[in-house]
């Protein structure tokens, strides 16, 4: 199957970010193929038969699937392509149903961990780099110390190559980013200021709720807790 998507991929790792235990190493002169599988690229094992519903009431039906890598909700047209949902569709998605998991769009695509009568919890998961190490002398291994790296993992029509070798060190990570949404798809990074943007009429138990109880807001039982509590 082949992917025809321009895939350019800028990756940062920082501290909005909660990080999985699950980590990828790349070796030098490996292929990415060897171990960006399908079955770590992709949330689900296939493509599966979702719902995508529009902020203008229409909606459509589609083979999907989330791709880690590039952060992409991906569709397989009648040509047997696998693709991403153009930008302009993108901007209209309210929410999409998948396999029994709700996803929804704001500068990226979420999914949904939590929903009580007050909003939404949701989550960001991606793959990026965690660690680059370029090789030196007698090829060992120098750790870099820059945190940002972009890949270009693409042939010359487009698609990504499975021929592909990196030519460093490369350490990937899955990490989630958490969000905290209203009840008309309002969307802000987790942390104590939107929270408390988000939820204003509540600010006074809020503030005592995080006085009493610790609230480490890249977590998700942590947070699901503290939506739990507002309801």
């Amino acid at each position: 199957m082949k992917y025809f998507i321009y895939f350019f991929l800028l990756l940062y790792v920082n501290n909005n970010f909660a990080q999985d235990s699950t980590r990828f190493l790349i070796r030098a002169d490996q292929f990415v193929s060897e171990v960006l599988t399908p079955e770590k690229i992709y949330q689900y094992p296939k493509f599966l038969r979702g719902k995508i519903k529009f902020r203008d009431e229409t909606s459509t039906e589609a083979l999907l699937n989330y791709n880690y890598l590039n952060g992409e909700m991906e569709f397989i047209n009648p040509k047997n392509d696998t693709l991403a949902i153009a930008e302009h569709q993108m901007l209209n998605i309210l929410r999409i149903i998948l396999n029994k998991d709700t996803f929804y769009y704001h500068k990226g695509y979420m999914q949904q961990v939590l929903q009580t009568s007050v909003g939404i919890l949701a989550k960001r998961q991606m793959l990026v780099v965690l660690k680059r190490e370029k090789l030196g002398a007698f090829d060992q291994p120098a750790s870099t110390t820059n945190v940002e790296s972009m890949l270009y993992f693409r042939d010359y029509y487009g698609s990504i190559t499975t021929t592909m070798k990196v030519r460093e060190n490369i350490t990937m990570v899955y990490r989630n980013e958490f969000f905290l949404g209203d009840n008309y798809y309002s969307f802000l990074p987790a942390n104590k200021k939107n929270l408390l943007k988000l939820f204003p009429s509540r600010r006074a138990i809020l503030n005592n709720y995080l006085r009493e109880n610790e609230v480490d807001f890249k977590n998700s039982s942590h947070l699901q807790k503290l939506f739990l509590f507002l309801k």
